[in-house]
């Protein structure tokens, strides 16, 4: 059996702002089109709500703390690197046979992309000057024409990465309130809070186009039918209250998932509990290569087929940050029904983008960590504005919780277990002084 072609798109800060997940102020004709041909999956959360971190577990069904990207790379943003570059999805699967293509300028989950596996780069952002997934279409469509071997006779992989949904809305897109704005429950009711959101649906639109432009390019080689397409987003919206927290707003994703030929279940929902960790065993499994040992990820197969009837694969998804702009580390567990969430340090206010921090004002609940510990009644506080920690009726959920937060942190090896994770760019600059310091004896 020919082996499927791998297509995955990863847009910046989206969370679950789609047409297809009930947003109705956004005009998104080819997300609605892909979710009648793919399985939607409304119980998808990553691991972390931060974009390298978070786009790193996708492709190495690993959690940050055991990849090695703990934070962002870059010299003022902690220069974390993922340390085990072989475990990328482009590196298994070029090394099984795979062309594997990277579109667009910046893959976000190292500092140096291509050398994490990828055979080529189009739509470079050093060319383009803004890494927009809208002329990511014919951009694809040209390199298929150029090597019309790949995707036909030699599988191939592409990773599409974009600007949108990610903030600069204002300076990328167009805003667009035609249908109204959506309220998020979280945020106060302000007219600059829903200029903002105009421009975040505007994008929302952009990315919808990119989206049509990137699988039109496939449906009109042939090419399509035998695509794996997988569409998510890195983690939630760049709001107060979401991005950088791990209260749901920040946590959740929207995950497609589409394959014609494989028989997937075209158009079906499935609500079971996943995480972003289980993309990367579910695409190498589809493609016939061996998952690497030691991946953290379960396979979704099962779903794919029968997105009611499979049993759930995780009764519980485990949450982890350690650095944004800040260090702010914490680790969550999140079942159906509950949260629990333990802060390690004594960071008082969440730690969220530096763009994100002016706009603390328009939080509807107080944005102060109250305690070290956090739980929430999900059922009951869908807000998440109630923290049960010090509950005596709630003692024994949060106690379990709070077990199953400490064995999983020894069965991944967190380090965090141990002490505070300094940064990379933190020991250098720590050698460096030594180093000088000595100098002088």
């Amino acid at each position: 059996m020919k082996r499927p072609n791998v297509v995955l798109l990863i847009s910046h800060d989206t969370g679950r702002f789609y047409e297809p997940y009930g947003i109705g102020t956004v005009s998104q004709p080819n997300f609605m089109r892909l979710a009648g041909m793919a399985v939607t999956f409304d119980g998808a959360y990553c691991v972390t709500p931060l974009c390298s971190p978070a786009r790193s577990s996708i492709v190495t069904g690993r959690y940050p703390h055991q990849n090695g990207v703990n934070g962002l790379p870059g010299d003022t943003l902690g220069r974390w690197e993922m340390v085990e570059r072989d475990r990328h999805l482009a590196s298994v699967l070029g090394k099984a046979g795979y062309r594997t293509v990277l579109c667009g300028g910046y893959a976000h989950e190292l500092s140096r992309p291509l050398e994490s596996g990828f055979d080529f780069q189009i739509n470079d952002f050093s060319v383009n000057k803004t890494d927009t997934v809208k002329d990511a279409g014919p951009a694809i469509g040209a390199w298929l024409d150029a090597n019309p071997k790949a995707g036909s006779e030699e599988p191939l992989y592409m990773q599409v990465v974009c600007a949108e949904t990610h903030r600069d809305w204002d300076r990328l897109t167009d805003a667009y309130d035609a249908k109204g704005v959506w309220k998020a429950p979280y945020l106060i009711d302000d007219p600059e809070v829903d200029r903002d959101m105009a421009y975040m649906q505007g994008s929302a639109n952009d990315l919808d186009a990119g989206l049509g432009g990137v699988i039109g390019a496939f449906e009109a080689r042939g090419l399509a039918h035998g695509t794996i397409f997988a569409v998510t987003t890195d983690h939630g919206l760049d709001f107060p209250r979401a991005k950088g927290t791990l209260f749901d707003p920040g946590v959740e994703v929207g995950l497609f998932m589409r394959y014609d030929a494989g028989g997937w279940a075209a158009g079906g929902r499935c609500g079971s509990l996943v995480s972003h960790l289980d993309v990367y065993p579910t695409l190498l499994e589809a493609c016939g290569v061996p998952v690497p040992e030691g991946t953290e990820g379960i396979s979704l197969l099962g779903h794919l087929k029968d997105p009611k009837g499979a049993a759930p694969i995780r009764d519980a998804v485990f949450l982890e940050k350690t650095y944004h702009d800040n260090y702010d580390p914490m680790r969550g567990i999140r079942t159906g029904s509950h949260k629990y969430v333990l802060n390690f340090d004594a960071q008082t206010l969440y730690d969220v983008r530096v763009a994100t921090a002016p706009k603390y004002g328009w939080f509807r609940f107080p944005f102060i960590k109250s305690e070290r510990e956090e739980l929430y009644d999900l059922a009951r506080d869908p807000d998440e504005a109630h923290n049960l920690a010090k509950d005596p009726g709630y003692a024994e959920m949060r106690d379990g919780l709070r077990l199953r937060l400490a064995r999983w942190m020894r069965e991944t090896g967190d380090p965090l277990l141990f002490g505070p994770m300094p940064s990379p760019y933190h020991l250098r600059v720590c050698g460096e002084m030594r180093a000088l310091a000595g100098s002088e004896e």
